[in-house]
């Protein structure tokens, strides 16, 4: 957490938008996660990549906020620039650190999400990320410039937006009652 608070800081400073650390003064929604990508034995086209074929172990996206990233000895990762995925060395001792497509939009664009993927590789991967949230509270309908967010358009604060988006990036979340059968 401390990494990435430090990231939103010095974003927050470099662009003069302090609200913007504000927006991130609890984090109390944040996580920590333990990902594990196996060799796939079965594998079909419809996991190959749209943009360049390539097999995927997980699909092309952009996170939503700020990531802090362990790969370990790991590779796998790879990044979207220039138009071309390019491999992301692995972190070994230290972090990688994406940006989301909120963040990007809070910041008015001033900062790019980074369009990310893993590939297929021929032996079990781990990760461990760390999704640095907003507030659950915090106010995500304005940029720093005062601009209607995308996702303003429908949520002003963090906790209602995660409400729609966390189930449609982890379907089962926050459904009424996970645990029964329907028989």
């Amino acid at each position: 957490m401390l990494v990435a608070r430090g990231v939103i800081r010095s974003i927050g400073r470099s662009l003069g938008a302090e609200q913007l650390i504000s927006r991130f003064a609890e984090s109390e929604f944040s996580t920590l996660g333990l990902r594990r990508y196996p060799v796939r034995a079965l594998k079909t086209g419809k996991m190959n990549s749209k943009y360049d074929n390539v097999a995927l172990s997980e699909l092309e996206h952009e996170d939503s906020t700020v990531t802090v990233l362990t790969t370990f000895n790991y590779t796998g990762l790879q990044a979207l620039y220039g138009g071309e995925y390019l491999d992301v060395p692995p972190s070994g001792d230290g972090f990688i650190v994406n940006i989301g497509t909120l963040v990007e939009d809070i910041a008015d664009k001033r900062i790019k999400a980074v369009r990310h993927r893993v590939k297929q590789v021929g032996f079990e991967r781990h990760s461990i990320p760390c999704f640095f949230n907003p507030s659950f509270d915090a106010d995500i309908s304005k940029s720093i410039s005062g601009r209607t967010t995308a996702v303003g358009e429908k949520s002003r604060i963090f906790g209602e937006w995660m409400k729609e988006y966390l189930p449609a990036v982890e379907p089962g979340l926050l459904e009424e009652d996970i645990t029964s059968s329907n028989t």
